[in-house]
């Protein structure tokens, strides 16, 4: 690997980055709501984990950009 490689890699995974960075854990990203409902729980979320970060170890983000 040359310097040109090197420059080129790091580049796009600072990209790549950036984009990840902007990905909002939240419930509103969640691939597991539907209809404000969260279908592993059968619940609905709180207020504060629809728009704001969350720590849940079942959250799903189905990667699609838009």
């Amino acid at each position: 690997m040359n310097l040109i490689e090197l420059n080129a890699i790091k580049t796009h995974l600072k990209q790549q980055l950036t984009q990840l960075d902007k990905i909002q854990v939240n419930c509103q990203t969640c691939t597991k709501l539907q209809s404000g409902v969260c279908q592993e729980f059968t619940a609905k979320p709180p207020k504060e984990w629809l728009t704001g970060m969350v720590d849940c170890n079942v959250w799903e983000w189905d990667s699609i950009p838009f």
